[in-house]
């Protein structure tokens, strides 16, 4: 790639080689490719917050993804993208027993879709997925603040979500289920998240269901064969390497009547018709900007902050788990230690994370505040930790593993976290003006600014999409069609994509629910009748 260009002019210029950037450029691109298209990437790699790298499985090398790697067919961008590009896919393992330790530090299994909670945490669980989902449908994702009932929004911006919990739910079981889930989707706290927030965040992804879970038709359906930072690197391909420069932090945005100066911290200096940026929202708030970003976009910049996660993949020789029935899921609170500094135990999700060769692989998230507190301790001391909670699920074969791999993405530079940024309480009004709107000759994208699947590559890909086509629309309006800019909002044939919320609810779930409504109702009549 390119390592120095300085007093060029282009046409376009976009800040940032995730895989949003490289989107736009991508599609700028092969719309144009007269127009000269600029990427200017701070690291000294593509890809952001995907990243792939070897791990030893034991007799050489393979590749892992320690960044996001999760697809699903209900992702209509990123599954187009995959598809032109000619990437495959392989599903999620899933089959088995599951682990969970919840509400108290014994550990307990299941292997249907009913968690191994309590009577009375499932019907709470149950009550709290039905209000979000009731809540998602009446937030549009593309303007959750100015919905039907403003006020009423304002409310729920006005609370986090932990908040919210403590009012509507009764039981720590429960609400530890949804805590461990927030952990690894959004890093954070609940404290820590808008209410308004998490509904259009639930409502951008078509439910809870699809959010969370790694069945057929959800987010977390599917890896890519060959890791996820490849999408990148052929993206790369078809822009041309002489149009992505590597470490070539920008630090400066200069907007008048002869275009937009972008100034690097390395002395490059390029001027261009316009700019995409893609980066996240805190690091776009480094960037210095003249004239100054409206107020909206300042202050959306100063209060979306990233979440913090560690993710830790370790091989192994044989896959001990699988032989044992098991899934190779756990959903956790961490469970005790005696780490000082530490409140719990550093785990909060495992899958089987087994490559496509066949590798065996357990793949952990340290999420929220325990990606914070564990990531003060010594890197021994973190992975015997990990490594101990591990055995409590899986016995002591764990201890025999192959390699061990972490990633810290809160000390990524350019990235200071992931996997997404979320919006504290009381900062939704500026989120659709702060993310989304250009800002004269300026245009942004980046996964939080998306509107289907936000946060995911799938809302890399969509705000990729979008930010091109605004471009396009100024420069090369014929290029642009309707049905496109309306795809960059909905998605590709989004009213032909099925609803995963159109589902009837488990049948095994329901039958449990009335049930124990049933038991209850009797043991209720049985006093009154004494």
């Amino acid at each position: 790639m390119a390592q120095h260009l300085s007093g060029q002019e282009v046409d376009v210029v976009v800040v940032g080689g995730g895989l949003s950037g490289l989107t736009a450029a991508y599609h700028i691109h092969r719309k144009d490719p007269g127009l000269r298209v600029l990427v200017l990437e701070a690291k000294d790699r593509v890809g952001g917050r995907t990243f792939t790298v070897e791990v030893d499985n034991g007799v050489g090398k393979e590749t892992w993804d320690l960044g996001g790697q999760w697809v699903g067919r209900c992702q209509p961008h990123i599954t187009k993208l995959l598809n032109e590009l000619g990437l495959k896919t392989y599903p999620q393992y899933i089959q088995g027993r599951k682990f969970m330790q919840l509400g108290g530090d014994a550990v307990t299994s299941y292997t249907s879709n009913i968690p191994s909670l309590s009577g009375l945490a499932l019907i709470d669980l149950q009550r709290m997925i039905n209000r979000v989902e009731k809540l998602r449908k009446k937030v549009d994702a593309r303007d959750p603040y100015n919905c039907q009932h403003k006020k009423w929004a304002a409310e729920l911006d006005g609370m986090s979500l932990d908040s919210f919990m403590r009012k509507y739910m009764w039981t720590k079981g429960a609400m530890e289920c949804i805590d461990a889930a927030n952990r690894t989707v959004l890093g954070v706290e609940a404290s820590q998240v808008s209410v308004l927030f998490y509904v259009m965040y639930v409502s951008a992804a078509g439910g809870i269901q699809p959010l969370i879970e790694s069945s057929e038709g959800t987010g977390q359906e599917s890896k890519i064969i060959g890791g996820s930072q490849q999408i990148s690197n052929l993206l790369v391909d078809e822009v041309g390497k002489d149009n992505v420069l590597l470490e070539h932090p920008v630090d400066a945005i200069k907007q008048d009547d002869n275009g937009v100066h972008i100034s690097c911290k390395n002395g490059t200096c390029v001027t261009a018709k316009r700019v995409v940026i893609a980066t996240p929202p805190q690091l776009t708030g480094k960037i210095t900007f003249s004239p100054p970003l409206p107020p909206e976009k300042q202050q959306i910049m100063k209060r979306m902050v990233m979440g913090d996660i560690i993710k830790v993949i370790i091989t192994f020789k044989e896959v001990f788990w699988r032989s044992a029935g098991q899934s190779g899921e756990v959903v956790t609170d961490g469970g005790p230690t005696r780490m000082p500094g530490c409140d719990r135990g550093p785990l909060c999700i495992v899958y089987d994370n087994t490559s496509y060769n066949g590798t065996p692989a357990l793949l952990a998230f340290i999420g929220g505040k325990a990606a914070v507190q564990w990531r003060c301790q010594e890197a021994l001391d973190r992975k015997s930790a990990v490594l101990k909670s591990l055995s409590e699920f899986f016995g002591p074969k764990v201890w025999s593993y192959v390699d061990y791999i972490e990633k810290d993405w809160g000390l990524e530079p350019y990235i200071e976290g992931a996997p997404t940024s979320s919006v504290a309480p009381g900062s939704m009004e500026y989120l659709v003006k702060g993310l989304r709107h250009p800002f004269l000759k300026i245009h942004f994208a980046g996964t939080e600014s998306a509107t289907v699947w936000c946060g995911f590559m799938n809302g890399a890909v969509q705000a990729g999409l979008r930010a091109a086509n605004e471009v396009l629309y100024h420069l090369r309006p014929q290029l642009v069609s309707p049905s496109e800019l309306l795809d960059t909002v909905y998605g590709p044939d989004a009213k032909s994509l099925p609803d995963p919320n159109s589902r009837q609810p488990n049948k095994a779930f329901r039958w449990m629910i009335g049930l124990l409504v049933f038991i209850g109702g009797a043991w209720y009549l049985r006093r009154k009748l004494r």
